[in-house]
């Protein structure tokens, strides 16, 4: 099930390696060979309960302790719910509010991510250009180093006509990339079951894509994490389970490589 690792140092002899964005997420470092590739653009996609919001968040607590600046925009929770869930989740996560309040986690929950969303007069349907350009100019105006959109499966839903999202989604892609955002962009899966999945072709427009499955059956499921892809990096392909902690999360028997 495990593959064996390539020793960091050696790796980096070998190869240029790209600056890194490092998630603090225990184990998931390791597994991306130092962290995500500065301004990679990266899908975590898991079923419902699989922990996608609780990671994202995480990843922007542990940017914060790095003096680096995180928004998360949410097309399906309120602001107070999102942070209450995080501090419910993560008791030892002592900061949240000092790192909101401070302006290194930003939170835009639904209340305000729906006004991104401008309804043409004629048609009644949404604009998402005007809400790529909201996300876009937040990112710059504050210096936001990283971002996560929780969820694209919701853009999905509400744009019917498929090449308008792909086009949509290749355009918030770029442009983040070219604001030097590394961005998580999570989104459902329509089967969790590793053994059964099957990933959607938009998911490889995105530079990493990284997937939380349900392994196992009946009383023995185990929730596992798996990185698919991260273009300009080598990484673990390694199928390892994880836990949600108090103190984060939490992937289990992956060896340190660094």
């Amino acid at each position: 099930m495990y593959k064996k690792f390539i020793n960091i140092a050696l790796l980096n002899r070998l190869i240029k390696m790209r600056e890194r964005v490092v998630t603090g997420i225990k184990n998931l470092d390791n597994m991306l060979y130092g962290g995500i590739p500065l301004g990679n653009q990266v899908v975590l996609a898991g079923g419902p309960g699989s922990g996608k919001t609780l990671l994202s968040f995480e990843y922007l607590y542990h940017g914060a302790e790095r003096n680096e600046r995180g928004v998360l925009f949410s097309l399906e929770e309120d602001k107070d719910m999102i942070i209450e869930n995080a501090k419910s989740a993560f008791t030892e996560f002592t900061k949240i509010d000092e790192f909101v309040n401070n302006g290194l986690v930003n939170i835009i929950g639904t209340e305000e991510t729906q006004d991104y969303m401008r309804r043409d007069s004629n048609s009644g349907s949404f604009n998402f250009g005007d809400m790529v350009s909201q996300i876009v100019g937040f990112v710059e105006a504050k210096h936001i180093n990283r971002v996560v959109l929780d969820s694209i499966s919701t853009i999905k839903l509400l744009i019917k006509d498929s090449l308008e999202y792909r086009n949509l989604t290749l355009g918030l892609v770029r442009l983040l990339r070219r604001a030097k955002a590394t961005s998580i962009m999570t989104t459902e899966l329509e089967n969790p079951k590793e053994e059964q999945l099957i990933f959607q072709p938009e998911f490889f427009m995105y530079d990493g894509i990284i997937a939380l499955y349900f392994s196992g059956s009946g009383s023995n499921i185990i929730q596992t994490l798996e990185v698919v892809k991260m273009r300009g990096s080598n990484h673990s392909f390694a199928i390892a389970p994880y836990e949600i902690t108090s103190h984060g999360i939490n992937i289990i028997n992956i060896p340190d490589i660094r």
